[in-house]
């Protein structure tokens, strides 16, 4: 006892006064390591080489080899012979022990970082921290933060939930909106980090932008489970969110700045965020979150607050029941046929239909729909007809309505079955005005149709070859700046965010209480999804946007 006391004594006397490689000859394998591992850190590579080397060579079955050589491999990275480094620690990355396998990736971290900081990220995420010393986590720390420094902004986000990285992305984001300027983000993230990881700012620094007014520029959070359970489904609608934002601000000088937060799918984390923008009088919106539970849940701090909250997906009815300011975004469903039996009784006059429909729930739904409506307001269905879907001809049906007059027709079915309807029906010499829903919303009745649909009359709704120009020129936007095509809860998240970047538009000075007004009073919204209104909007009025074609060109009808 007495002589393993006088030893550690004595080698903390060497590490102290740097004595060199003085051991003697007699030194063992371990005090080599030791004092190797101390010119390592203190910055002679050279000098602990030649004492790991000896080590090993002397020792070369000792239960600290696997640990001896990844020091080893250390000095040799040191030494500016990555190669070598990188053979030796590529047998350890697997190791049983995990101190052991935790400085083998960190070395391995470092040589890729020389070529490719995405891939030195990827493996720094795989280190756990607690298993490296302090000397050794401190290199991690600042080889994340470095190579987190090449990582493009737009990117960069999605590091947050790779290992440990998520302050220090935080810290990078916060340096990166500082730096240009862009005060209202920079507080953001600075107040994320408060709430995330107290004192980290006492720490690692806050960038100087306090004094730059923070909290005067408005800006609207994007409340989304960005990873975790249902991010698939928020990053399209986030996607849209964003396409909106954008064109927004390349068409006006002043627009506000849409800022993620990433919920992860977890309740807690949801109302903490809630919690966080509702104390931030820059936030004057959130858009989100993506489910009815979860908007139900963030619903109270958001009326507590009078924070206007826009769901662009949720679809509970008891949402509509809470009120200004919490809104959910409603896309009209199941109203087409009664909107299109509306428009052609009181716009154009006729009373007397014929009904042709393939037989399926959709189409079915929408005859008894449109014979409901028309029978209400005073009008006959003469004949409706079904088919089997598939069919290709339509002669007994079409002369069966034929023999009973009928003054136009509803067809409630696709684009194709259209074309293909349109001239039988002038064969058989059964020329009346046609009306459609939004099956007939598509391309093909353009190239094929031709003048068998000349004048027709038919709803629209969100569609990747629609003809309707809001949801036309979406598509086309969204395909040009995300190389995808869009899907219909991306069309949503473009419609909700359109809708609270008008409200933002119309006030003077844009305030939580003025937004949630505006929103209150919104009229329908013809959007990308097609006719939109709010939750709690009480207007109960039968529209839909509808289309025409006249000498071959598609006309919107007012």
């Amino acid at each position: 006892m007495k002589s393993r006391f006088l030893f550690i004594t004595l080698l903390a006397i060497f590490f102290i006064t740097g004595c060199g490689t003085d051991l003697g000859e007699d030194s063992t394998p371990s005090q080599k390591a030791a004092l190797a591992e101390r010119k390592l850190q203190d910055g002679d590579p050279t000098q602990a080489l030649i004492l790991i080397n000896s080590a090993l060579e002397s020792d070369p079955t000792n239960p600290h080899a696997a640990l001896w050589n990844v020091i080893r491999g250390e000095c040799l990275f040191d030494l500016d012979r990555k190669d070598e480094a990188l053979a030796i620690v590529s047998r350890y990355l697997t190791s049983s022990n995990p101190a052991v396998r935790a400085k083998a990736l960190l070395l391995k971290a470092r040589v890729e970082a020389t070529s490719s900081p995405s891939s030195a990220l990827n493996t720094l995420a795989a280190t756990d921290l607690e298993n490296l010393d302090e000397f050794r986590a401190q290199i991690a720390v600042n080889l994340c933060r470095s190579q987190l420094d090449h990582i493009r902004s737009e990117v960069l986000p999605t590091y947050r939930a790779k290992g440990w990285f998520e302050l220090y992305v935080l810290l990078e984001l916060e340096q990166r909106y500082a730096s240009t300027g862009d005060v209202s983000k920079a507080a953001l993230y600075g107040e994320e980090i408060d709430r995330l990881f107290p004192g980290a700012h006492n720490t690692w620094g806050r960038p100087d932008y306090a004094h730059q007014g923070t909290g005067t520029d408005s800006w609207v959070a994007l409340l989304m489970p960005l990873t975790g359970e249902g991010s698939v489904f928020a990053k399209q609608v986030s996607q849209g969110a964003h396409l909106a934002f954008d064109r927004y601000s390349e068409m006006h000088a002043e627009a506000p700045a849409l800022v993620d937060f990433d919920t992860q799918g977890d309740p807690g984390r949801l109302i903490e965020i809630m919690s966080s923008l509702s104390d931030n009088p820059s936030c004057i919106a959130i858009l989100g979150p993506l489910t009815s539970s979860s908007t139900l849940s963030a619903a109270s701090i958001a009326k507590q607050e009078s924070m206007p909250l826009l769901s662009p997906t949720a679809t509970s009815g008891d949402i509509d029941g809470i009120g200004s300011p919490v809104f959910r975004l409603v896309v009209s469903g199941g109203n087409q046929a009664a909107a299109i039996a509306e428009y052609a009784i009181r716009s154009q006059g006729f009373t007397r239909f014929g009904i042709l429909y393939p037989h399926t729930a959709l189409a079915t739904g929408e005859a008894e729909q449109f014979r409901s409506v028309v029978e209400r307001m005073g009008g006959t269905i003469v004949s409706s007809q079904g088919y089997q879907p598939g069919d290709t001809d339509f002669r007994t049906q079409i002369t069966t309505i034929k023999a009973n007059s009928p003054q136009a027709m509803f067809l409630p079915v696709s684009a194709w079955d259209a074309i293909q309807i349109a001239p039988q029906l002038k064969f058989y010499s059964l020329e009346v005005p046609l009306f459609g829903t939004s099956g007939w919303d598509d391309q093909l009745l353009i190239r094929h149709g031709g003048e068998y649909v000349e004048g027709s009359v038919f709803t629209v709704a969100f569609g990747l070859s629609s003809l309707y120009p809001e949801t036309a020129g979406f598509v086309y936007n969204y395909n040009r700046t995300y190389n995808q095509a869009p899907t219909a809860i991306s069309a949503q998240g473009y419609d909700a965010a359109s809708m609270l970047l008008d409200a933002w538009g119309r006030v003077s000075s844009p305030t939580r209480s003025r937004i949630a007004r505006k929103l209150s009073s919104m009229q329908p919204w013809y959007g990308a999804s097609g006719r939109c209104i709010l939750g709690n909007d009480t207007e109960t009025r039968i529209s839909w946007p509808m289309m025409t074609i006249i000498d071959g060109e598609i006309l919107g009808i007012d």
